[in-house]
């Protein structure tokens, strides 16, 4: 990775407001934003099917983007997106919502949780109570770690998905699998500076299929808005070029 070059982060794509899990209003979050230079900032919400966690339904996303448009006009100096952290509900790929919320968004996430409302009940047993097997007998990782690649990939070829995100926390992945699927439906490989699990021997192997990295702060505070470095330094130690990384900008003289 070639460093002798100035460089910019374009945006955070994946933060949390007090709609779902985070701990700011979206105000104080692309005002954090701005403090950090930061060009766009996405609002990306849990969907409606993490339990505990996520927006109150599939519509509240409509309401989220009624406010930002607000927003907008106070704060020109800044692009502020309006997009959804979906979950995966089933086994075929499903996303927790609708069609037609999905077409009004600017950028959709997609991610594996572990407590989520499954599609069905054979969902539920299979992929949702499957996960938790796992943890418990790992006999039944390599079944489930093939059951949660084939939903992810299903789910990126299903629906117009920006990035994946934190890929292969607490719910096991074929990453190379993905990565090739991040690659055909153009859709970037997300390095997660919130979790910090991600490992340089994975991330090397992920990297030869040449899928696009898009660093993001998964933040739920303020503070940790465009907390980029830790990612940064990943993708450095693995040699990543830095044109794979979506999100950075590379000022040219």
């Amino acid at each position: 990775m070639t460093e002798n070059r100035p460089l910019s982060w374009t945006g955070d794509f994946h933060t949390h407001s007090k709609y779902s899990d985070g701990r700011c209003t979206i105000e104080e979050l692309v005002d954090a934003a701005l403090s950090k230079g930061l060009k766009n900032i996405a609002i990306t919400d849990h969907g409606p099917a993490n339990i505990g966690t996520g927006v109150k339904k599939s519509a509240t996303y409509l309401e989220i983007k009624e406010e930002i448009s607000k927003l907008q006009e106070k704060q020109p100096r800044i692009r502020i997106l309006t997009g959804a952290e979906a979950d995966i509900i089933s086994c075929q790929g499903d996303i927790d919502i609708s069609d037609q919320v999905v077409k009004e968004l600017d950028i959709l996430l997609v991610g594996l949780h572990p407590y989520v409302k499954p599609k069905s009940f054979t969902d539920g047993v299979n992929f949702v109570l499957g996960n938790q097997a796992a943890k418990l007998f790992p006999f039944f990782r390599d079944k489930v770690k093939n059951l949660n690649t084939k939903a992810l990939v299903e789910a990126l070829y299903k629906y117009p998905v920006t990035a994946v995100t934190h890929p292969g926390l607490g719910m096991p992945l074929d990453l190379e699998e993905i990565a090739r699927a991040c690659v055909a439906t153009n859709t970037a490989f997300e390095i997660n500076t919130g979790h910090n699990y991600q490992k340089k021997e994975d991330i090397i192997k992920v990297g030869k299929s040449g899928v696009g990295f898009m660093v993001n702060s998964d933040a739920h505070f303020a503070k940790t808005v465009g907390c980029f470095d830790p990612g940064f330094a990943l993708l450095k130690d693995a040699n990543i070029p830095l044109e794979q990384i979506v999100n950075l900008e590379i000022n040219r003289p």
